[in-house]
């Protein structure tokens, strides 16, 4: 089983990326980092040392972007399907009711079609 948490280049996006390891390191789940942004995201972006976690035993794999699927929800549900995702961990940021509107919302549609549970942090 595994723990995927959602990285945007965002404080609530490292927030996930925090939680999503505390969770990993609990259960003794491997870590899957589903990475939001349209270019590779670095360890240094995480603000994770990958080797020291390896030390811990909590295994970290940066899923990258997948250019076949263009909306970031369902690359993040296409990869639960993928992986024995156990929990998806996603970071919420305040919107205005418009800005849902116009750009629709990841952790929306995340929420609401997810197969396992869904772990919403803030910053």
């Amino acid at each position: 089983m595994a723990i995927l948490a959602c990285y945007s280049d965002t404080e609530s996006g490292r927030a996930a990326i925090r939680r999503g390891l505390a969770e990993a390191h609990k259960s003794q789940d491997s870590l899957l980092v589903a990475n939001l942004e349209k270019g590779q995201v670095t360890e240094d972006q995480l603000g994770i040392d990958l080797n020291t976690l390896m030390d811990f035993g909590v295994p970290v794999q940066i899923l990258p972007p997948n250019p076949m699927v263009h909306d970031g929800a369902d690359f993040v549900l296409q990869a639960e399907q993928e992986h024995e995702v156990s929990m998806i961990v996603l970071g919420l940021r305040k919107r205005s009711r418009v800005g849902k509107l116009l750009m629709g919302s990841i952790a929306q549609r995340i929420l609401i079609e997810a197969g396992c549970p869904v772990l919403a942090v803030k910053s």
